[in-house]
């Protein structure tokens, strides 16, 4: 049972962490000298009060500053090292400063940067031609994040039924979505907190609950597309069913409603898939990716089907900076490893590896383990409760996320994670539970 005084739980792990740190950084790595430790803190102290002066508080106050990071490990600006497993939020999927990920960025940084749209560059055809080459898509377009991305597919989807002369104003999404913090991948959002301050919003959207077939008959000819994560992330790491899925798609159909899939945070191999919809065969129309596209470097893509790309002409839609030569030089090599079938097959052995381990951990204490591949999510009781164990967590080591009401633990390693790696990190995770109870059975003892 998770339960008690989270605080203290928290305190006590930093506390009896002391003696560890004094020996090693937890990675069999020497600790800096005591000296080099006061300088660095100082360092650290003198960044967090300038950044309290220059940067807009829009994230809050950040208890790490990232110096550097190596494969699968970050160290921080007071020489604490610290195992990944949050991975920029889904985005370094072949871990840190990967050398021949870094060879090529700076190859190209050398050669050509940026050009805008107005010339092509190989780099960008090369990328839109091994997208379109292993998916359902005929056609690609480039952006420059995420939820650029889901304005493109918002617009395209707009435009396509101005095409046929049919003008659809309606979107469906679903219940805990995620698609972006720009006004129209907002409104697509379900958490009422991110939206609240910026109405009104784009307008004519409704939500329906995920993974529910009987509800989507409300999908109907009004409807102009309907968003889906075949795995919600942000959401709590949710899965679709297969029945699902093929659900809406065949609704859509029924009623001329495009279909979009959100893959932002899912897609390109996280899923143990290139494609997330790969695991049941269920096509889109249009399906937006970003994070892990170029392995650090921002970028967003659209692939559309041979239905939609037709509809859109020169002028619909464009960016200054998106498919810039270099991004897209790195987003090949990205793309290129990704695809491999070993590291595909690595993705799926890993995520085995680490959802077993998880349920033996948290499954005695009541606590369920869902997702696929390298995207999975522990459930807590309460947002209290997985905070205090993600705390834990860092104190000893290991970096994870949050998800959902900030009652899920969402854990996103590099898709190049090994077996060492997982293993070190779920014994981190035990020893934290473990502590956690040695502090609550004090407190009934004591009280």
């Amino acid at each position: 049972m998770i339960g008690g005084n989270f605080l203290a739980f928290a305190t006590a792990v930093a506390a009896g962490l002391a003696l560890r740190r004094r020996a090693g950084n937890g990675n069999g790595a020497p600790r800096r000298s005591r000296r080099a430790r006061v300088v660095r803190a100082s360092a650290s102290s003198d960044l967090g009060v300038k950044a309290k002066e220059v940067l807009l508080n829009n994230y809050g106050e950040r208890s790490l500053t990232a110096a550097h990071g190596e494969g699968h490990r970050l160290t921080d600006v007071d020489g604490r090292t610290f195992l990944d497993f949050t991975s920029g939020i889904a985005v370094n999927c072949l871990g840190h400063s990967d050398p021949g990920w870094a060879a090529v960025v700076a190859e190209h940084a050398a050669t050509l940067t940026h050009t805008s749209n107005m010339f092509l560059n190989k780099e960008q055809v090369d990328l839109a031609e091994k997208l379109v080459q292993n998916s359902f898509a005929t056609k690609a377009f480039f952006a420059n994040s995420g939820t650029e991305a889901n304005e493109a597919a918002i617009k395209f989807s707009r435009k396509y039924h101005v095409f046929a002369g049919r003008p659809r104003e309606r979107f469906v999404a679903f219940e805990n979505s995620f698609h972006g913090r720009t006004m129209g991948s907002l409104a697509l959002t379900w958490k009422q907190a991110y939206k609240k301050p910026f109405e009104p919003l784009m307008p004519a959207v409704d939500f329906l609950p995920y993974n529910e077939i009987e509800q989507l008959a409300s999908i109907d000819e009004s409807t102009c597309a309907v968003f889906l994560e075949p795995m919600q992330g942000e959401g709590g790491v949710i899965p679709a069913s297969a029945e699902f899925l093929k659900a809406v798609r065949q609704r859509c159909d029924e009623v001329g409603a495009l279909l979009v899939f959100d893959e932002v945070q899912c897609g390109l191999g996280r899923t143990g898939s290139l494609f997330a919809y790969q695991h049941t065969g269920v096509e889109p129309d249009l399906l937006t990716l970003a994070k892990p596209l170029a392995a650090g470097l921002p970028i967003g893509a659209v692939l559309l089907n041979d239905r939609v790309a037709p509809t859109i002409a020169p002028g619909d839609h464009g960016s200054t900076f998106a498919g810039a030569p270099l991004v897209c030089a790195a987003a090949n090599y990205t793309v290129d490893r990704l695809r491999d079938p070993a590291l595909l097959n690595n993705v799926k052995q890993m995520g085995e590896r680490l959802r077993e381990g998880l349920r033996n951990i948290v499954g005695p204490r009541g606590l369920e383990v869902r997702g696929m591949g390298l995207l999975c999510g522990v459930v807590f009781p309460d947002a209290e409760a997985c905070g205090a164990v993600k705390k834990a967590v860092e104190d000893l080591g290991l970096l994870v996320l949050t998800a959902g009401k900030g009652n899920i633990m969402r854990i996103a390693p590099a898709l190049t994670v090994g077996e060492a790696e997982i293993d070190e990190a779920l014994d981190l995770l035990s020893q934290a539970f473990v502590v956690l109870e040695n502090v609550e059975a004090k407190e009934a003892v004591l009280a």
